[in-house]
């Protein structure tokens, strides 16, 4: 049998799709945010995950085991990443204040309710450092109470395979026996040591997909254009690779380089997208999410607002990392992994009719915004 896992606070599933492409059987994915859910059933229920959306703090373990159909006793990870705005840099960083920030306890509340062989907890690079470091070490003294020896690093996903230059706090640990090393040696790089590649660039990534405006794109899921106008089209012109436009603060993306951390936003705040290095307009939600390193098979269904599918893409655990986190756990644990089987079918996911280019454009107006194209509109 394979090893099995249940994902908390799983968004629209970064983490589970790592996971299964290690070949672990992710049997649950939960979060309280029903559209994130649905772009996670969407793209992982094909694979054998069951969604529910529920909030973690009104589940106990009894109500998770049985949603994802596990015996307790026989639960090899539990992996997730509460939500980060508490601790990061960009906001107010409320920290523990922030009535989200006791979310992190509640991922140590099923660690001690669900027993799992091992865990994996993510989180904003921030939470290492904010506060002196005293969440993190409040927290890591509740996991060693819970009975897991820990180990953390913060891993830079470009060292991994990806092309973004994104820093995460990535906790794990394991139930009574010592603590397993950490980190993953890195598989890329600058330096190039022994046996590493080079960072992966936006170009790697992007260049494969032809620009919005191409007959092609109509069949690319989630490659829409943004509009933008004359004026804000005018000043992207000027704006070199790899520079911050001094007005708009847009940042555009270098080809030779990963990109800039993809930022989701929360509330009203949408962070501005970055501009494409070759075209004069900001990515698409197809471009980030190859930023971030998910397939193109990875799809939001087309009800999933285009502001939401950037914001789930900017919240996702790049999987390639989660992959390898995955792999470094399992690797140490002597666990039996087949990504064959937890490939799935997915010609057996759920069939839904996407809107023809006119009736996407249709839609995509009455969403225009003011930062989208240079100025404010009612």
């Amino acid at each position: 049998m394979l090893p099995n896992a249940i994902e908390l606070f799983a968004g629209c599933g970064g983490m589970s799709t790592g996971l299964l492409d290690a070949g672990i059987q992710v049997s649950l994915g939960t979060d309280y945010y029903a559209p994130a859910m649905r772009t996670f059933a969407y793209n992982h229920s094909y694979r054998n995950v069951r969604p529910l959306t529920s909030d973690i703090r009104l589940l106990s373990a009894d109500q998770i085991l049985a949603h994802a159909n596990i015996s307790r006793g026989n639960l090899q990870l539990l992996a997730g990443g509460p939500p980060c705005q508490p601790f990061s840099i960009i906001g107010k960083r409320q920290g523990l204040e922030d009535p989200r920030g006791d979310l992190v306890f509640q991922f140590v509340r099923m660690l001690r309710e669900l027993e799992p062989e091992t865990f994996i907890f993510e989180n904003v690079a921030n939470l290492a450092s904010g506060s002196n470091g005293a969440v993190l070490n409040i927290l890591l003294e509740e996991m060693t109470n819970a009975g897991y020896a820990t180990s953390y690093a913060v891993l830079h996903a470009a060292d991994y395979g990806v092309a973004q230059m994104r820093k995460r706090l990535i906790i794990i640990g394991v139930r009574g026996k010592e603590a397993l090393p950490f980190p993953p040696n890195p598989s890329h790089g600058t330096r190039l040591l022994l046996g590493e590649m080079p960072y992966r660039t936006c170009r790697d990534v992007l260049d494969s997909l032809p620009d919005v405006e191409d007959e092609q794109a109509a069949f690319i899921p989630n490659h829409e254009p943004t509009d933008h106008s004359s004026a804000m089209i005018a000043a992207f012109e000027q704006l070199a690779p790899g520079t911050r436009d001094p007005k708009s603060h847009h940042d555009r993306l270098h080809p030779n380089r990963p990109s800039y951390t993809l930022r989701a936003g929360s509330g009203n705040f949408s962070p501005l997208r970055p501009v494409h290095y070759k075209y004069n307009r900001v990515i698409t939600v197809r471009e980030s999410a190859r930023i971030q390193g998910f397939s193109d098979s990875f799809i939001w269904p087309p009800e999933i607002p285009r502001l939401q599918q950037y914001r789930q893409v900017g919240n996702a655990v790049p999987p390639l990392l989660a992959k390898v986190v995955a792999l470094h756990i399992a690797n140490i644990m002597g666990w039996k992994l087949d990504p064959e089987i937890t490939v799935g079918d997915i010609q057996q996911r759920e069939i839904v009719e996407f809107p023809s280019i006119i009736e996407r454009n249709k839609e995509r107006r009455k969403r225009i915004r003011g930062a989208s194209i240079g100025r404010m509109v009612d």
